[in-house]
């Protein structure tokens, strides 16, 4: 099962081919997979499970978890069905009306003694886990009244006055109850919303207390901290639900603070654009990964705004690329749904809190649907941003290019200097560099591969945390999703480091924010911080962009000895079983690299300084998007107490999407590395990196324990 453009329109979208009606069909094929998946169509669209271990209900998740996973398939799928409702009210699937199924089945949820009654906020209470006090019907309580607002003529307004009373009752419950202090403030908002613009009475008090609640979360460049991290609710949950409760609620009710809700908006558009690559396609990164496409959603909402500044051309190429990134491969779908993964199923990446209707939520940027064929960012031409300007240097570029001329004209870089974050193109180098201060993101559009290649800083967990693994690495990259650890020594794009005797090796679980200089990004990492850094083992990072990936200038402050240190590069999933991916070994003035490659794809770790050997290892179940993989990493040792020896590690991770041998300047992009000490180890002074480009980079870590941020 995979969806096909059938008809594309390449004229008005050079890119993907995709207009709305294309958006409308993905709509109705979601839904014929939903509805064939569905035992009985008289009950709500709860999907058939391949996973009983994490995601809920489970043996050990508490008895409210059965009603939340019915009600997360109705009000998840209604996203979908809503905004197709909107534009094709008689819409059948599956030979069944969709506004039918919908309107009694949600009629349903909200009246006990129904066999389909999903319960209420009192009994949900009464049958709670102790300590149980939030529930998820809160957060479909949500998308339950943003389907409704959607297909308000085709389907809310159709309910008698009692039957509307009875649904504005049940959710009036959950507007009004204890909610989590992060996101979820918006759900509550939203609700809320919704009953005052229905003419129902509520508590402007509560209201305003939930608003400038999310509003404090704001962090700087669009982004908000979400609890104590930053991620994907940026962009999916703050800048989709925040334009929407101004639509309905605050740009009346509350202007300051609607005022502060758009401004935020716009600057998150401004930036974020950076985090997409050349097709338009999101990066695996941080919790909640199985909702895909529906980071690409503020390019959607932002058009509920008053104003807003963000491009119809490349707003609608986003969106439409991200979508085809998952929906026409056949390993996202299992029985039909999108699978609890990225592309496949994937349990490593599967939180306690998601059921198997949870990817539904990919259906936030539909929100596109309900703005008229006239709209612009369905009337607009697509346009890719500043990948027109970085050229076209990649082979593998889109199969229906806009003319050099014709991009020439309409591409433009979005710069938010005014909020903090700045782009910069450097087009002699081969890419553009977007800085986030206020989340700690450095993003680059590498011109050479056309990925999307991100860096980021500001997190902290206890050690031994399964978010460590979705949160903090070395970098992230649009072209290969991050590998599971396993505690056996190399990992993916981060440090390991194994004491002689330990049982399992460590990797960083504290990540700070240096910022910025020259070019340069700095950051520190700290291996199995608890309370304080007294004695603790870290890595100074430092690194920075080239046409085909970055450079690292890393440099390790580890008391204690003996052990053992690699550094992995990012893990190459084996696509083709037949297939086997060649290891090819190139060395250069003293460079060592290891690349592999197969059919159309290439990745290579280069090792510089200090680091001993370059070797790889097979893995296996640790790849989203591959059963097998291979790690290629950097490796050394040391066992003296003290002694003067290499601190600082340099290296390149490079990849690229063709066959063709790497230039010599393109795999060793170093000409020559200048270290301040006569012993060349880097113990103290500046590290001056002279690149082949013409480029100099000085890293110089003095200060850099005064400049952490987390």
């Amino acid at each position: 099962m995979k969806f096909e453009v059938k008809n594309p329109d390449y004229g008005k979208s050079p890119y993907t081919g995709m207009t709305k009606e294309h958006w409308l069909e993905v709509c109705e094929f979601l839904l014929e997979g939903i509805f064939s998946g569905i035992e009985s169509m008289e009950g709500q669209p709860v999907s058939r499970r391949v996973e009983f271990e994490v995601s809920y209900p489970n043996k050990n998740s508490s008895p409210t978890k059965a009603s939340a996973e019915r009600f997360e398939g109705l009000a998840r799928s209604f996203l979908i069905a809503a905004p197709l409702l909107h534009n094709r009210p008689e819409a059948v699937i599956c030979g069944v009306s969709v506004r039918e199924y919908y309107k009694t089945r949600i009629l349903e949820a909200v009246t006990p003694g129904n066999p389909n009654y999903l319960y209420g906020l009192q009994e949900l209470l009464a049958m709670a886990k102790e300590g149980e006090d939030t529930f998820q019907h809160t957060c479909e309580c949500a998308s339950l009244v943003i389907g409704l607002d959607q297909c308000r003529d085709v389907l809310w307004n159709t309910y008698t006055a009692e039957e509307k009373d009875r649904i504005a009752s049940y959710i009036r419950e959950f507007a009004y109850g204890k909610t989590g202090a992060h996101n979820w403030r918006l759900f509550n908002m939203l609700i809320l919303g919704f009953l005052h613009q229905e003419g129902y009475e509520i508590d402007r008090g509560v209201m305003r207390d939930h608003a400038q609640t999310i509003l404090s979360y704001y962090a700087g460049d669009g982004w908000y901290r979400d609890g104590h991290r930053f991620d994907y609710y940026t962009p999916w949950a703050f800048q989709v639900y925040g334009p929407i409760w101004n639509r309905w609620y605050g740009y009346a009710e509350e202007p300051w603070i609607a005022g502060k809700i758009e401004q935020y908006a716009n600057a998150l558009t401004d930036s974020f654009l950076s985090m997409f690559d050349k097709d338009g396609h999101v990066t695996l990164w941080a919790r909640s990964g199985l909702y895909r496409n529906a980071a690409s959603s503020p390019f959607a909402s932002a058009y509920l705004l008053n104003h807003t500044n963000v491009n119809p051309g490349l707003a609608r190429r986003i969106n439409s690329g991200a979508l085809l990134q998952f929906i026409t491969r056949e390993d996202v779908f299992v029985n039909g749904v999108p699978s609890l993964g990225f592309y496949g199923q994937f349990l490593p990446m599967v939180q306690d809190y998601s059921c198997a209707e949870s990817p539904f939520w990919i259906a936030n940027p539909f929100v596109a649907l309900t703005y008229p064929e006239e709209h612009p960012f369905w009337s607009a031409v697509e346009e890719n941003g500043d990948w027109e300007q970085l050229g076209n240097r990649e082979a593998e570029s889109s199969p229906h290019p806009r003319t050099a001329e014709c991009a020439e004209s309409s591409s433009h870089l979005h710069s938010a200097e005014c909020v903090g974050s700045s782009s910069h193109l450097h087009s002699a180098a081969g890419y553009v560099e977007t800085i986030m201060n206020g989340p700690g993101i450095v993003s680059a559009h590498l011109g050479g591969n056309g990925a999307c290649e991100f860096r980021t800083a500001k997190g902290l967990f206890k050690p031994g945390d399964e978010y460590i693994r979705y949160y903090i690495r070395l970098a992230f990259h649009s072209h290969y999703p991050w590998e599971a650890f396993d505690g056996q020594g190399a990992e993916a794009m981060q440090y390991s480091l194994s004491y002689d005797g330990a049982k399992e090796a460590l990797v960083p679980n504290i990540i700070m924010y240096g910022g910025v200089n020259d070019g340069v990004l700095y950051r520190k990492q700290y291996f199995d911080f608890y309370h304080n850094f007294q004695g603790g083992a870290s890595i100074d990072l430092a690194d920075f962009p080239v046409a085909y990936g970055h450079i690292r200038v890393d440099k390790m402050r580890i008391p204690n000895k003996p052990f053992t240190l690699t550094m992995g590069a990012y893990g190459f999933p084996e696509y083709q079983d037949g297939e086997k991916t060649q290891v090819i070994r190139r060395s250069c003035d003293g460079a060592e690299a290891v690349i592999l490659k197969q059919d159309g794809r290439q990745l290579a770790l280069v090792a510089y300084t200090a680091w001993e050997s370059v070797e790889t290892k097979e893995r296996r179940g640790v790849n989203p998007a591959a059963e097998n993989s291979i790690l290629a990493y950097g490796k050394l040792r040391r066992e003296k107490m003290y002694g003067y020896e290499p601190y600082v590690m340099i290296s390149a991770v490079l990849s690229r999407r063709d066959d063709r041998e790497w230039a010599e300047e393109e795999l060793f992009p170093i000409r020559e590395i200048i270290f301040t000490d006569e012993e060349q180890c880097g113990g103290y002074g500046p590290v001056t990196l002279l690149m082949k480009d013409g480029r100099t980079a000085a890293v110089d870590y003095e200060g850099l324990e005064g400049h952490l941020m987390i």
